[in-house]
């Protein structure tokens, strides 16, 4: 499926809500984000042409900032807002009560009717398997559906297994898989494929490794969230770096370029806490890396889909 904003694809680089929802009470990435920083952010985003903000009641205090910004933003029908059920801090899990208390506690956040797509958001295998069963969660996402307060189901999950019930479920609207597909580790591409092929939609997270393919260097990286340091090789993100400063290209650009060359991609979803990383992020996506310094990068680090 082609996610679109009134019928013109959604720009390849989304905001990711996790960063800017940085609080005293909940820290993400580095540090706590001022309301103010975080407002200015998700505006300069949707300025410069993001038309994707994907958020969660999960992430600290992201919902109530992205709800102040894009009041003040004004038209609604000119960008795409997701979020999540299941994680709520109060209304955590997947009954027909905790879905509608998470949606309508959100909807009232976020200052919109609506919601464009939401997230069943990181169920275990159990979970997902009551979720979809008679009288599960997935009848009242349905439901909201109908009401038109939602207008498309997603799962954000990690696990692709989970990805591949929900699309063989025929349910599924749009899928974020996240860490998995990137110049670092590529075990998504089946499923990412497996989308395509039944018109699912992908929303990409988590593709920078938290920082480690950022274009800085990896050595000076500290990650903070997720232990990704069994899943891929830091060593190998420092290689890459330094490969690609000797040949004058952002790795941010030659990994941006890597993940949107596959069709399945509609967007990557940027953690930015900062106008400067929305523009880091944004300046990499359009640096153009020739086809002949992609395809050695490729061959030099053995990247093969």
């Amino acid at each position: 499926m082609l996610l679109t904003v009134n019928d013109t694809p959604v720009f390849p680089i989304s905001l990711g809500g996790a960063g800017i929802g940085s609080s005293k009470d909940n820290i993400f990435f580095q540090g706590i984000v001022s309301e103010k920083q975080a407002v200015e952010t998700v505006l300069f985003a949707l300025e410069n042409g993001i038309n994707l903000i994907d958020t969660s009641p999960f992430y600290g205090n992201s919902e109530k900032k992205i709800g102040i910004a894009i009041n003040e933003y004004g038209r609604r029908e000119s960008y795409i807002l997701s979020t999540k059920i299941g994680t709520h801090p109060t209304f955590k899990g997947y009954s027909d009560y905790n879905i509608r208390q998470s949606i309508d506690n959100s909807l009232k956040t976020l200052q919109t009717s609506y919601i464009d797509i939401l997230h069943v958001h990181d169920p275990s295998f159990d979970e997902f398997k009551t979720i979809m069963e008679k009288n599960g969660g997935i009848e009242t996402l349905l439901r909201l559906k109908e009401e038109k307060l939602i207008r498309n189901i997603g799962l954000g999950v990690r696990n692709h297994d989970l990805h591949r019930k929900f699309i063989s479920s025929g349910y599924a609207d749009v899928i974020l898989p996240y860490l998995d597909y990137n110049v670092l580790r590529t075990t998504a591409y089946s499923l990412l494929r497996e989308s395509s092929e039944n018109n699912v939609a992908v929303t990409l997270g988590s593709a920078l490794c938290m920082g480690l393919l950022s274009g800085k260097n990896p050595a000076n990286t500290k990650i903070l969230h997720y232990d990704i340091a069994t899943d891929v090789s830091i060593e190998k993100a420092i290689q890459m770096y330094e490969w690609c400063k000797i040949k004058n290209v952002n790795l941010m650009s030659v990994n941006y370029k890597f993940i949107l060359d596959n069709p399945a991609v509609n967007t990557i979803i940027i953690g930015a806490s900062s106008k400067k990383e929305v523009q880091e992020s944004l300046t990499a996506y359009k640096e153009k890396v020739h086809f002949t310094v992609m395809d050695s990068f490729l061959k030099e680090f053995n990247i093969v889909n």
